[in-house]
C-alpha cells in the first residue's frame, strides 16, 4: 500500500498546467507585442524555491526588458484576485523575478521566502502574467511559435501554447462620404400690399433659408437682385419707375425712416450676417445687381437658418401701380 500511495503522489505531481493560452497585442512578424499568458496550475505554488518559468522560442526578442513591464496575478474564480510584487530577488512580500537567457527569452518568477507573498497560489488558481509591448518583439518567420510553461519545484507541471505570426495583421479600412448640401426657403414669395410714403411698411411673410452640408468650410448665402435689369429694386414697370434698393457705394445702408427706399434685414441664430444686412430697427441693407454675401457659416452646418425681412418705404411723388421685384438665392458649398 505504501507503494501504491508513493506512485500516486508522483502521477500528481507529473500533471499538466490546463487552459494555457497567449493572448497578444499584435501577430505581425518582428513588431512589438504584448502578451498576456494564461493557465491554470493544479498544485499549489507556494513553497520557497517554487518557480514558474516561460520560454520563449528563438527568434523572439526581450532584450533590455525589465521586471517593471510584467504583471503576475492569480486567484480562484477570474484570475485577477490578488496581484503579486515582483522583485529582482525572492522576499516574504514578493516574488523573485528574472530574465535569463539568448535576448531574454526566458523569465522566472520564484515563490516568496514565506510561500505567501500577497497570498498563497493555490492548487487550481486561475494565473495571469502579463508582458506589455515595451522590448517585447515578435519572430521574424510568419510560422507558428510554441511558448513552453513550467511549473518546478514541490510540484511540476508543464504547458504549452502556440502562436501563429502573420507578415501582416491588421487591415486598412478606407471609406468616403459624397459631399452633400440641402438648401430650402419656406416662402418663395412675399407682399409688402400697400406701402406709403409715411411709413416704413414691412412685408409679409419673412423669407426663412435652411441650409445643411458636411462642408468642412460651412456654406455661403448670396442674393442677387433683378430691379429694371439694370439697377436694383422693386419696379414699377408701366411707369417706368424704379424704388431703389442700393446705392452705388453698396456699403452704405439706408434708415427708411428718414429716406425713402427698400432693402432687407437678416438675422440667424448661427451663421454670420454680413455687416451690410445685418441691420435692425427701420434700417435696411440694401440690395445689388451682381450676388452679394448675405450669411455665411464656417463649418459642418445641420438645419441651419437665416431669415430674412424685406422693408420698404416710398416717395409722395411715386407713380401709383404695381411694384415688383425678383430676388435670386445661392447657397454654395464650401468644400
Amino acid at each position: 500500500m505504501a507503494l501504491l500511495a508513493l506512485i500516486i503522489v508522483k502521477r500528481a505531481q507529473a500533471a499538466g498546467l490546463t487552459a494555457p493560452s497567449d493572448t497578444m497585442s499584435r501577430q505581425q512578424v518582428s513588431q512589438n507585442s504584448s502578451h498576456i499568458i494564461k493557465f491554470t496550475t493544479q498544485n499549489a505554488i507556494q513553497t520557497t524555491g517554487d518557480t514558474i518559468t516561460i520560454t520563449f522560442p528563438s527568434d523572439f526578442n526581450f532584450t533590455s526588458k525589465t521586471i517593471s513591464t510584467v504583471t503576475f496575478t492569480h486567484g480562484a474564480s477570474t484570475g485577477l484576485e490578488n496581484t503579486e510584487t515582483l522583485a529582482a530577488t525572492p522576499s516574504a512580500s514578493a516574488w523573485g523575478a528574472a530574465f535569463s537567457g539568448t535576448q531574454d527569452r526566458i523569465f522566472t518568477l520564484t515563490a516568496p521566502t514565506d510561500g505567501v507573498g500577497a497570498a498563497a497560489v493555490a492548487a487550481s488558481d486561475k494565473i495571469i502574467i502579463t508582458y506589455d509591448n515595451t522590448n517585447s518583439v515578435n519572430g521574424s518567420s510568419n510560422a507558428t511559435y510554441v511558448i513552453s510553461i513550467a511549473v518546478a519545484g514541490s510540484s511540476s507541471e508543464s504547458g504549452s501554447v502556440a502562436v501563429y505570426l502573420l507578415t501582416g495583421d491588421q487591415i486598412s479600412v478606407t471609406a468616403s462620404v459624397d459631399p452633400t448640401i440641402t438648401f430650402s426657403l419656406d416662402h418663395t414669395s412675399t407682399d409688402f400690399g400697400t406701402i406709403t410714403s409715411t411709413s416704413v411698411k414691412t412685408s409679409s411673410p419673412n423669407i426663412t433659408f435652411t441650409t445643411s452640408t458636411n462642408a468642412n468650410s460651412g456654406y455661403t448665402i448670396s442674393v442677387q437682385d433683378q430691379g429694371n435689369n439694370t439697377n436694383p429694386g422693386l419696379y414699377n414697370s408701366v411707369s417706368s419707375y424704379l424704388l431703389g434698393s442700393a446705392d452705388a457705394s453698396y456699403d452704405s445702408s439706408a434708415n427708411l425712416d428718414s429716406v425713402a427706399g427698400y432693402g432687407i434685414q437678416a438675422t440667424s441664430a448661427t451663421a454670420t450676417i454680413a455687416a451690410h444686412y445685418n441691420q435692425s430697427s427701420d434700417t435696411v441693407g440694401g440690395y445689388t445687381r451682381t450676388p452679394q454675401t448675405l450669411a455665411s457659416f464656417n463649418g459642418v452646418a445641420n438645419s441651419q437658418a437665416v431669415t430674412i425681412t424685406s422693408k420698404a418705404k416710398v416717395l409722395g411723388s411715386a407713380p401709383a401701380g404695381s411694384y415688383t421685384d425678383t430676388v435670386t438665392v445661392v447657397a454654395t458649398a464650401n468644400f
